[in-house]
């Protein structure tokens, strides 16, 4: 652990050997492009269809397993950075390592944001440094590093396109678990609602059909299995929208990095209409209301 005055207070990073990025990269990947493949597949299958227990199936092979393993493989690549006037330190269990600032030649931004925003450190040997570090947020990093006596490396790395991409996405606020709570679960209440009362029409004759044939419990059941249906058809929805909004996001970065933070202010609001007002919209065309 970094201790005393020498050291400014540690961040905490992800420093990944090349073979663990290509994995978190390549595990990133499919978590992000398996939704709107899903989403697509539950749309166009329809004899059969895909069935909820399916559709739960496909949702934890290709959306919850890469997730999970990204989780574990960034919580065993985790260290904490911290610099000195003229060193920086990586440190964790295991591993410290030492970098003279002099050795650094370039900080060098990846341009493909994967697993996440990160960085590699150029060294005066031509090569980079065996551990590149990613963190949601990397400009932290990079200050610290330019404070502490690696500005002359760091410089140019600020205005670079993943980074100004990574701190625009990071200005538009941390969600809490309630922002997850309402988007998530209050809101899918509705269109679950809606449609459960359309299958008791369908199938039972009137809103309380089933109720009156198989008692509450059934009751229960078949709302319960229509609410979980939906939450996980809107993770899908809003996933597929939260893909294609990044993706433009970063090339927006590219193609006009000054208005970064502008660019991302409109896929933010484009996100939360496609989700309020798409999934209305697609419930009443479904329903043909």
């Amino acid at each position: 652990m970094p201790d005393g005055s020498e050291w400014n207070s540690a961040r905490q990073v992800v420093a990944y050997p090349w073979i663990g990025r290509l994995a978190a990269a390549g595990l990133a990947a499919v978590r992000s492009a398996s939704p709107p493949a899903i989403l697509a597949l539950v749309v166009l299958a329809t004899d059969p269809p895909i069935m909820p227990p399916d559709l739960i199936r496909l949702v934890v092979i290709w959306v919850a397993a890469p997730s999970l393993a990204l989780y574990l493989i960034a919580r065993a690549y985790a260290v904490r950075v911290a610099a000195s006037v003229d060193r920086l330190l990586l440190e964790r269990h295991g591993l410290r390592i030492e970098i003279p600032f002099r050795a650094i030649v370039r900080v060098v931004p990846w341009i493909v944001p994967l697993p996440e925003p990160g960085l590699s450190l150029q060294m005066q040997t031509g090569r980079r440094l065996p551990y590149a570090l990613a963190a949601t947020d990397p400009a932290p990093v990079l200050e610290a590093l330019a404070a502490a006596g690696g500005a002359a490396a760091a410089r140019g790395a600020f205005q670079h396109p993943s980074i100004l991409y990574a701190c625009a996405r990071v200005r538009t606020g941390t969600w809490r678990w309630w922002h997850y709570a309402l988007k998530f679960v209050l809101f899918p209440l509705a269109p679950a609602g809606l449609l459960f009362n359309a299958h008791q029409h369908i199938a039972y004759g009137g809103t309380l059909g089933e109720y009156y044939l198989f008692g509450l419990r059934s009751y229960l059941e078949t709302f319960a299995l229509y609410w979980i249906t939906t939450v996980i058809d809107l993770v899908l929805w809003a996933a597929t929208w939260r893909l294609a909004g990044e993706c433009a996001a970063l090339l927006a970065a590219w193609l006009a990095p000054a208005r970064a933070a502008g660019e991302r202010r409109a896929v933010e609001i484009i996100c939360r209409l496609a989700y309020y007002l798409g999934v209305p919209i697609v419930l009443v065309r479904l329903l043909g209301c």
